[in-house]
C-alpha cells in the first residue's frame, strides 16, 4: 500500500485495487463456494415468501436493462435492482450466514457478486476474488463499531446489516468494474451515503429490505463513480468520517486496516445456519437437541423449560408471544417448543400456521428465562424439568454450524434441497450445486445465473 501518511480510506482503496486471487487461501475459496450455494438456497426460499415474493414482483414493474439474474423469478433487470431482490429474499427468513462477531454478509456478498459479474462477463475466480475483497472489506469496517458491549451500532438500535455490506458490496463491484484508487474511494463515499437500518424491524419485511438496500446501495454507488458522480475521498477518516460516527468513542478508523489481507473468511469463516432463525437462540437450541437426544420425551411430558442466557442474546428476541412466523424467529419462546415439538427449527417449522399450532402455544408458555449480566464465559444453559419431577440440563457453548462446529458436507447439502425444492427442480438443483463446487474455474459466472433464474 502507499505511504503511511495517506489516509485509512487511501489505503483501504489501494488494498481493494491490488488484491490478486494468488494471495488468496484455498480455505478461503473453498468456503466462498459452500457460501455461495448456501446464499443461493436461501435466496430460493426467501422467494417463495411474501417478502420476497413482493420485492420480486414490484422490482419487475420497474424494468430496467435486462442485465442481471433475479432468482427463480424469469427475468432479469439491473444490477442494482437484481441486488435488492435477491438479498432482501436473501435474508427474508433468517436463515442466511453468520459472521464471526455478528452480522449476516455472505448473502449480500453473493447477491452483489451474481448481479455485477454476470453484468461484466466476470470469470469464476474474477467472481471469487471480488466475494472475497468484498466480504473482507466488511469484516474490516465493522471493526471500529466493537466495544466492550459488543457492537456499538446493534447497541445503540441500528441495524448493522444496512451499514457495512454497503462498503463491502462497493468494494466487490469496484474490483469487478476495474476501477481504479481515485474510483474506489470515491464509490466507498457514495456507499457510506446510503447507509442504514433499525433493528426495530425484526419481525417483518422491512428487515430484509434493509439488508437488500444496503446491498443494492453498494453496486449503485460504484455504477454512479464510473459515470464520474463524486464523493469525499477520506470518507472514514476524521471526526465526522464514518468510522468515527459508527463506532463512537472506540471508531478508530486505523482499526479498519488492523489483519487487512488476511481474509477474514480463511482465518475465522462463518456459521452457516441450521436453524432458521435469530442466531441469539442457537445455543439454546442446540442444547435442547442434546438434551432430547438422550432423553426423548413428549411434548406432553414437558412441565418446563428453563433458559438461562446472556442479556445482550436476550435482547436480539423481543417477541415473547409471537403470532406470525417472522415474529418467531425472534422469540426464544418459540424456537425451544419447535425443537420439542419437531426436532429441528429449520425452513419450515417458521410458517405462520406452524407458529400457531395450538401445541406450540401452549408448549411457549412452559418456557421460561433468566438473564445473567455477569463477565464470564458466554454460555446458554437449558434445564428440562418432566412432569415426572425428572430434571434434565445441558448448557452449550457454541451452535452447530459455527466455525468451530462447522456443518457437514451432507448438512449443507441437505439445507440448500430444503430451501429450494419448493421453487426449483431437481435437476436444476443439481445443476446448481456442481456449479458452486467449481464456482472458481467457471469460464463465465453467467453458467451459474442462467441456472439459477428460471423456475
Amino acid at each position: 500500500m502507499g505511504a503511511t501518511n495517506a489516509s485509512v480510506t487511501e489505503r483501504l482503496a489501494e488494498w481493494i485495487v491490488e488484491a490478486d486471487y494468488d494471495d488468496v487461501p484455498a480455505v478461503a475459496v473453498e468456503r466462498v463456494r459452500d457460501r455461495v450455494l448456501d446464499s443461493l438456497g436461501v435466496m430460493f426460499a426467501g422467494m417463495s415468501v411474501p417478502t420476497g415474493i413482493v420485492m420480486r414482483d414490484w422490482v419487475k414493474a420497474q424494468g430496467g436493462t435486462p442485465d442481471s439474474t433475479v432468482v427463480a423469478s424469469g427475468f432479469k433487470t439491473t444490477a442494482p435492482f437484481a441486488t435488492l431482490a435477491n438479498a432482501s429474499a436473501g435474508h427474508a427468513l433468517e436463515f442466511d450466514d453468520i459472521a464471526v462477531g455478528g452480522g449476516h454478509f455472505a448473502n449480500p456478498v453473493t447477491t452483489a457478486t451474481l448481479a455485477v459479474g454476470e453484468k461484466v462477463g466476470a470469470s469464476g475466480r474474477d467472481a471469487v476474488l471480488a466475494w472475497l475483497v468484498g466480504y473482507e472489506v466488511i469484516i474490516q469496517t465493522s471493526k471500529p463499531c466493537r466495544g466492550p458491549q459488543g457492537n456499538t451500532l446493534l447497541s445503540r438500535g441500528w441495524f448493522n446489516q444496512g451499514f457495512q455490506p454497503a462498503l463491502g458490496v462497493a468494494a466487490l463491484a469496484a474490483k469487478l468494474m476495474n476501477l481504479d484508487v481515485h474510483q474506489t474511494r470515491m464509490a466507498l463515499a457514495n456507499a457510506a451515503g446510503a447507509m442504514g437500518g433499525l433493528l426495530k424491524n425484526r419481525g417483518s419485511d422491512t428487515k430484509s429490505f434493509q439488508a437488500g438496500s444496503a446491498a443494492m446501495h453498494g453496486v449503485i454507488a460504484a455504477e454512479l463513480m464510473a459515470l464520474g458522480f463524486t464523493g469525499n475521498e477520506d470518507i472514514l477518516d476524521g471526526d465526522i468520517g464514518v468510522a468515527r460516527l459508527l463506532g463512537l468513542e472506540h471508531g478508530d478508523a486505523e482499526l479498519a486496516l488492523e489483519g487487512l489481507g488476511t481474509w477474514d473468511m480463511a482465518t475465522n469463516g462463518s456459521t452457516i445456519r441450521l436453524h432458521a432463525c435469530c442466531g441469539a437462540s442457537h445455543w439454546a437450541q442446540d442444547a435442547l437437541l442434546n438434551i432430547l437426544r438422550h432423553r426423548p420425551v413428549k411434548p406432553e411430558e414437558v412441565a418446563s423449560i428453563e433458559v438461562e442466557l446472556d442479556a445482550f442474546l436476550m435482547d436480539m428476541m423481543p417477541y415473547h408471544d409471537p403470532q406470525t412466523g417472522l415474529e418467531a424467529k425472534y422469540s426464544i419462546e418459540y424456537d425451544l417448543a419447535t425443537i420439542v415439538l419437531d426436532g429441528r427449527a429449520g425452513l419450515h417449522q417458521y410458517s405462520d400456521a406452524a407458529v400457531q399450532r395450538p401445541e406450540a402455544r401452549a408448549l411457549m408458555q412452559r418456557v421460561s428465562y433468566r438473564l445473567v449480566d455477569e463477565v464470564r464465559q458466554p454460555q446458554t444453559r437449558v434445564v428440562v424439568t418432566l412432569e415426572n419431577g425428572e430434571r434434565i440440563e445441558e448448557a452449550a457453548q457454541r451452535s452447530h454450524g459455527s466455525p468451530s462446529d462447522p456443518l457437514t458436507g451432507a448438512e449443507v447439502l441437505g439445507k440448500f434441497h430444503e430451501c429450494a425444492e419448493g421453487l426449483v427442480s431437481q435437476p436444476q438443483r443439481e445443476r446448481v450445486i456442481d456449479l458452486c463446487k467449481r464456482f472458481e474455474t467457471l469460464d463465465n459466472v453467467c453458467e451459474l445465473t442462467d441456472a439459477i433464474g428460471t423456475v
